[in-house]
């Protein structure tokens, strides 16, 4: 059973996303949650057997007793059972995430239409000024950068996962993007690049630490990172990165953390693969 940490429901398929918000769910401990709900329950048994036991002694005593006595019994039972119940599915009533939502996307579209107005006025100042539109490009990549980043990377539904994957791949794209625009020197790909992989690096180990429950789910992102030190290697072969040294540190650093996770991890990290890979 995973539990999302968000929206406080439980889940009891093998999805590893919630599907109300879409975050990373986590398993939970059996032994605290079966406590919590055996207590739930265990309070339900309880007035059962009182409305049970007052039925039997009214039953008992039928013949010398007071009908109103007896008939005041089931009736506290019942309201006692009837406040439990209303309690448990209080608790188990699933949040609005759809209201929770809706009121950033006003936000949005605010930020998006004053951004789309502001780059209009600076292109056209930049054009009016020298003829030519120079730096004007370079606000035009900010914009979308920052545009992009709120809807993915900060106000967005999908997991955290996805988002420090996202924020680093338009990283590094925004970058190139102004390397480019101010002389295409290489500074982009031969520094930020590399350097970004092994952040990304030490990112994975923190998560790993911090949700050690479920560290398996962070292999994709290390195959992820094997994947863009392949790249940073290649471009070190054709001379496109002139600093190799940064490049060769993300290419161990993110190929040892992926062996060490498979060794380690032993056959819990296998089964992930399987699972992810449809083996």
């Amino acid at each position: 059973m995973t539990k999302c940490m968000k929206c406080g429901v439980y889940i009891t398929d093998n999805t590893d996303k919630c599907p109300l918000c879409q975050q990373v769910v986590a398993p939970v401990d059996m032994s605290s949650d079966h406590k919590n709900i055996a207590g739930a329950f265990g309070q339900h048994n309880n007035v059962s057997d009182e409305s049970t036991g007052d039925t039997d002694s009214a039953a008992k005593l039928i013949n010398g007793t007071n009908d109103t006595d007896s008939a005041e019994k089931p009736t506290d039972g019942t309201a006692k059972f009837e406040k439990s119940t209303a309690s448990h599915d209080n608790g188990t009533r699933y949040p609005d995430v759809k209201g929770a939502s809706r009121k950033y996307r006003l936000l949005e579209n605010i930020i998006l239409f004053l951004s789309i107005v502001g780059q209009i006025v600076l292109t056209t100042v930049d054009y009016m000024t020298d003829q030519e539109i120079n730096w004007s490009f370079i606000v035009l990549l900010v914009v979308i950068y920052a545009n992009v980043t709120l809807r993915l990377a900060i106000v967005g539904r999908n997991g955290y996962i996805f988002k420090i994957v996202s924020t680093f791949v338009f990283t590094v794209l925004f970058l190139e993007g102004i390397d480019l625009l101010t002389g295409a020197s290489g500074w982009a790909l031969t520094f930020v690049f590399p350097s970004a992989i092994l952040a990304m690096v030490i990112a994975t180990i923190i998560l790993m630490i911090v949700n050690i429950r479920n560290w398996q789910s962070y292999m994709m992102m290390q195959l992820f990172l094997v994947l863009m030190s392949v790249i940073a290697m290649i471009l070190v072969a054709v001379k496109v990165i002139w600093f190799p040294y940064l490049a060769m540190g993300a290419m161990g650093a993110s190929l040892f953390l992926f062996l060490g996770t498979l060794i380690i991890g032993d056959k819990r990290a296998r089964t992930e693969l399987k699972r992810r890979f449809h083996i």
